[in-house]
This record gives structure tokens, sequence and C-alpha cells, in this order.
């Protein structure tokens, strides 16, 4: 069983043929509850049409046999009397009843009406010659006649004629004897019946032609079904039931048909299908319901018990998969895991552990942590019998039993096991190596803030040495010309104010130089006018002084940022220019300056010689950009190629003024 509850694949068979042959077995008993009661309920209505049937029969024979009574009578009475028969005197005795007799008449051999029990014309001669009847009674005797349904000319109603030969003495023919019987006559006995809308009652003759139907409430004669199977059902046998449709409407029903004895007529009930089994439908819709709800609870139940499954299964395999971790994590992890009981009683330790605390094994499983860490520095709190009431993570100098040390964190934690028993997990990690390369990084750091201090000291005196020689060159050359153009005037009185001319001239050329000199070593337009502006002030410097062509790109610039940030944009774009002008040969510049919601970029490309950067490590002035960025959090990133300029990208992270409200200003 654990081995089939193990593989899903097996155990999703199992289920699913199981719940398929409990579905099956209940659809099976559902379909042969429903096919029973089907073949019941249609045994039921045709054992009721049968019924119906032989009523029928024994009702429209009495009806006939009462007609051919009378028929009879008056035929004895007026082969005898002849026409000083009274046929009045002779019904009234009493000794047949004539109550579905709607008239008698009595013909003579050329068809004339010579006598009826009905109150007609006294010279009215009827002539019925022509009526198939009397055609019929020439050439036979002693036989009843059962006329189709026809229109009597004496009550204007539609009748059944029936009637029989009267002989001469001579045995010759004499005439006709005649009563009439209307086709409801024959449904009397159902007219209180409660019949469904698609039942049917008819008496029928053998050629097709209906006697007299009732279908529900509605009663009807003379209809044509020879093209219906009663005729061919009631040839064979006299007695018996078929399935077809309605030869006048087409619906398919169940009938039940009786010939009668020595009578050509056939006595047939019918019942629709659909009424059959209407209430049979309904009970088929209860047990395929009750098929259905087993169904969906069977399916839902093996669903269920998939679904706990795969559920056990997933949860054994988590179980399964964590321990495998815990293990491999316990077994090959570097750091010391100690796992304790309750009252501190070591119960396992990974191999790093014994190594880390050089444990000798037979004590391994004799020792408690407080015996463990009785040295440790500082000291971890323990009372008697567990490690602490609290968790304890920190720096600790453990001691082990050969007097060496170590510097280690750590740090334990409480749980319950399955048991609900207490236990300690401790995990110990040897920081040693740790200190010591923080100590080194230190020292490390410590140097390169030295390198980078006297890197620092040393361009400034470069600069400082610049600043001399621009002094020297420059300024100092024009100061000593003004001087000497001042003595000469003053020793000169006739060339006086052309000295003088010449030494305004000299003056404003230093003003100029000292101007110029003053830009390269400030910003001097930061403290009052924006970023954008003093960028501008700057490409139009070196624009003035140089060919190249130089691009400004603002539009993502909206963010005013304190004074130190702009400077120090400021600058470090100032160092990339000064770098292009000098060392790349690019003819054109583009800048870029835009911010993000964190950061500003700056974007500075070229399209000089460019170099390799993994080949050139960065110079004073990259270095001096690194570190301007790096003061505010920022960072820098160079892409070049030899022969495929150069770009360089400052990111800063945006440290808003406060009191700065102009955004970017757009270049014309």
């Amino acid at each position: 069983m654990k081995d089939i509850i193990q593989k899903p694949g097996r155990l999703f068979i199992i289920i699913f043929l199981f719940s398929f042959l409990i579905i099956f077995l209940v659809w099976k008993q559902v379909l042969h509850q429903v096919t029973v009661d089907r073949k019941a309920t249609i045994a039921a209505a045709v054992q009721r049409n049968s019924n119906l049937a032989a009523s029928l029969e024994q009702y429209a024979l009495r009806t006939i046999r009462n007609a051919d009574a009378v028929l009879q009578l008056v035929k004895m009475e007026y082969e005898k009397k002849g026409k000083r028969i009274d046929l009045k005197d002779l019904l009234n005795i009493g000794m047949i009843g004539t109550r579905n007799i709607n008239g008698i008449g009595i013909l003579d051999e050329n068809g004339r009406l010579i006598i009826s029990n009905l109150n007609l014309p006294q010279d009215s001669l009827l002539d019925f010659s022509y009526r198939e009847y009397f055609y019929f009674h020439k050439t036979r005797r002693n036989q009843l006649f059962l006329s189709k349904p026809l229109l009597s000319k004496t009550i204007g109603k539609t009748v059944i004629m029936l009637s029989r030969r009267i002989d001469k003495p001579d045995e010759s023919f004499g005439g006709a004897v005649a009563v009439q019987i209307e086709p409801s006559t024959f449904m009397q006995f159902y007219a209180n019946s409660k019949l469904r809308e698609r039942d049917i009652i008819s008496l029928v003759a053998p050629d097709g032609i209906t006697y007299a139907r009732r279908r529900g409430s509605r009663e009807s004669h003379g209809e044509d079904i020879h093209k219906s199977p009663l005729l061919k059902y009631a040839a064979q046998k006299a007695i018996g039931n078929y399935f077809a449709k309605d030869a006048i409407y087409g619906i398919p029903t169940y009938f039940s048909y009786r010939k009668l004895p020595a009578y050509p007529v056939i006595a047939s009930v019918g019942s629709a299908e659909s009424d059959i089994l209407s209430d049979h439908h309904k009970r088929a819709k209860r047990e395929y319901m009750f098929g259905g709800i087993i169904t969906v609870l069977i399916i839902l139940f093996s669903s269920f018990v998939l679904f706990v499954s795969a559920q056990r299964r997933k949860g054994t395999r988590q179980i399964r998969d964590s321990e495998i971790r815990y293990r491999s994590i316990f077994e090959n992890s570097q750091d010391a895991i100690i796992v304790a009981l309750g009252n501190g009683q070591i119960e396992a330790m990974n191999l790093a552990a014994v190594q880390l605390f050089r444990i000798e094994k037979q004590r391994l499983f004799s020792l408690t942590l407080k015996q463990l860490f009785k040295d440790a520095a500082p000291n971890i709190k323990m009372n008697e019998s567990v490690v602490g009431d609290g968790s304890f993570k920190g720096e600790v100098l453990f001691t082990r039993d050969d007097n060496t040390t170590f510097t280690g964190e750590i740090v334990y934690s409480k749980y319950l096991d399955v048991k609900g028993e207490l236990r300690f997990i401790v995990l110990v990690r040897d920081i040693s190596m740790r200190k010591q390369m923080e100590q080194e990084l230190l020292r490390e750091q410590e140097r390169y803030q030295q390198e980078l201090t006297k890197q620092i000291i040393l361009a400034q005196e470069r600069e400082r040495e610049i600043i001399g020689h621009e002094l020297h060159d420059n300024v100092n050359q024009i100061l000593t010309t003004v001087k000497l153009n001042l003595e000469m005037a003053v020793h000169n009185p006739e060339a006086r104010n052309g000295f003088l001319s010449k030494s305004i001239q000299y003056v404003m050329t230093c003003i100029s130089e000292i101007r110029h000199l003053s830009r390269e070593l400030s910003a001097p337009t930061l403290g009052t006018l924006s970023l954008i502006d003093s960028i501008k002030g700057l490409i139009d410097m070196v624009a003035s002084s140089t060919s190249m062509e130089i691009s400004f790109w603002h539009e993502g610039y909206h963010t005013s940022l304190i004074k130190d940030q702009k400077l120090a944009i400021y600058r470090i774009l100032q160092e990339l220019m000064n770098n292009i002008i000098k060392h790349s040969g690019a003819s054109c510049i583009k800048i870029e300056l835009s911010q993000t919601e964190e950061v500003t970029v700056l974007i500075i490309t070229d399209n000089g010689k460019g170099f390799d950067p993994s080949k050139r490590p960065n110079g004073i002035g990259l270095n001096n950009i690194l570190s301007r960025a790096k003061v505010f959090g920022g960072d820098m990133f160079i892409q070049s190629k030899e022969g495929h300029g150069c770009s360089v990208t400052v990111k800063i992270p945006i440290i808003p003024d406060p009191a700065g409200q102009t955004n970017a200003i757009k270049t014309p």
C-alpha cells in the first residue's frame, strides 16, 4: 500500500478504475431501472388500451345487435302484414330498445320509402334506390348491411345505415328495412371518460373508413385511414397490439385493436407515446438526476482522495527534501553546527564543529554546551542546565581544550521537536581570517588615502606651477612692458600720449589674461545663475578659443541642485573638456545633462581617437572626476575604443536645492 501511495501514477489509475467501476454499476442500475420502468409503463398502457378496445367491441356489438334485432322484428312483421304494419305500435311494445335508433324505414322493391316511424309529410315519396345498401340487398338474402357514414335525407344528419332485405312470399326481392344510427352513438360510452388529448378510440371499416372516431374530446367520422397498419394487422390477427404513427396526425402511438366477429368492424384504441411516457420521463429524470448526483459525489470523493494523497506526497516530499537539505547543510557547512538537548547535552555536531573546537571523538557525546563554552570571552551567560534565557549573537573569543584560541560569531535559537521537547541549535563561524582581512583592508584603505592625498598635493603643486608660468609668461611680461612705456612717457614728453595709449592697451590685455586665469580656477556664475547658465558660459569660453563644434542638450534637467553638487558637476565637465582638448584630437563634443527621479546624469561624448580603458589606468584627471562623484555617492562609466571616440557617463544622486525654483533653461 505504501508503495502504491508513493507512486502517483499507479494510485491515480487505481482510483480512476475504482471510480469508473462504481459509476458504471450505478448507471447500469439506473439505465436498467429506467428501461424496466419504460417497459412496465408501456405494458400498462397497452393493457389499458386492450381493455378499452374490448369494452368498445362489446359496446359496438351490443349496439349493432340491438339494431339488427329491430330490423329482423320489423322485417318479420312486414313480411306477414305488408303495408298494414304499424311501426309505432310495434316499437312501443318495448320488446327491443330503440333509444339509440334515429329512425326506421321500409323501402319497396323500387327503393321508395313507404313506411317510417318518423313524422314525414304524407305526400313525400323519398327514393333511396341509389343507395349502396339497396343494391346490396337486391342480390343477397339474409345478410345485414352496415353502411359507411352518410347524410340522412330524413333527419339531415350523418348516420350509419343498418339494413336487411325483405322477401316477398315467392322469396323475390320485396325491398329493404333500414335503421339509422348516428356515429356518436358508438362513442356515448366514453363521453364522460377522462381521455387524454391525443387518445384515440375508433370503429373502422375493413377498407379504412371510420364509422366513428374520438380523439380526446373531439368526435369525428368518415376519415380515410386506409394507409394505417391497422388494416394489415387486423387481416392477419383478430386481436392484437402494435406501435405506429397515427394515420391522420402522424403522432407515434401505441394501438390495441379487436375485430368484431360476424361484422365488418374493427374496434381500435390508441394512446400517444408522449402521453404514455410523460410520467415515465419524469421518473427517468429523477433517476438520471440521482445517477448524476452519485456520479458527481464519486468524482468529488475521488478528486478529494487524489488531492489529499497529492498533498500528503507533497508534504512527505517537502519533509524529505528538507531533511536532505538539513543533512547536506549540517554535514557540508564550513560553519560549526551543534544540536543540543534542552538540558544543554550535545546531541550532534558536524565535522566542521569537531575540527573547529578540536574535540576528541571519545568526548563528542559527553560534552555539554556549558563545558564547550566555559572559557569564552565575553562570557556566554548560562544557567545550570540550558544555554540561556535569551538568544545570544555576537563575536566571541573561544578557547579550545589545547589552549589555542579563535574568534567566532555565535548565534543560537530554541525550537520544539515533533515530541514537543526543547532543543537548541547553535551556529559558530570562525571569523579569525575575516578579522585579519578586515585589518588588512583598513591598512590598504589608509595607504590608498595617503596615495590619493599625495596625488592631490602633486596636482595642486602642478596647478600652482601652471599658474606661476601663466603669471610669469603673460601677465608679468605685459606689466613689464607697461612699466617701460610709462618710464619712456616720463622722460619723453613729446611722445607721452603715444606711450600712455600703448600702456592702456597693455593693461587691458593684462586684465583679460587675469580674467581668463580666474575662470580656469573657479565658476563665478554658480553663485548667482543656474547650472545651465554656468555650463553655457564654460562652453562659450572653450568655443571662443578652439574650432570645436560643441552641442549641449539639457531638456531632461528639471530639479535644481545644491551649490556643492552644481560645482562638482561643473568641475567634472571642465576637467573632461580639458582632457578632450589636450588629448583626444576631437572636432565635435556632445554634452547631455538629464535627470531621472533619483539621479543626475552627465554624458560627454567626443569623436576623437579614443583609447582602450582596460589598457590605460585612470590618470589623475579621471581619478579627480571619480572622487568628485564618489563624494555624493555617484559613479563614473567610460565607454571608448581606439579610433572610435569616447563617451563618459557620470551619475550623481539628486540632492534638491530647497531654494531652487527654476527648471532647466532650453538652449536656443
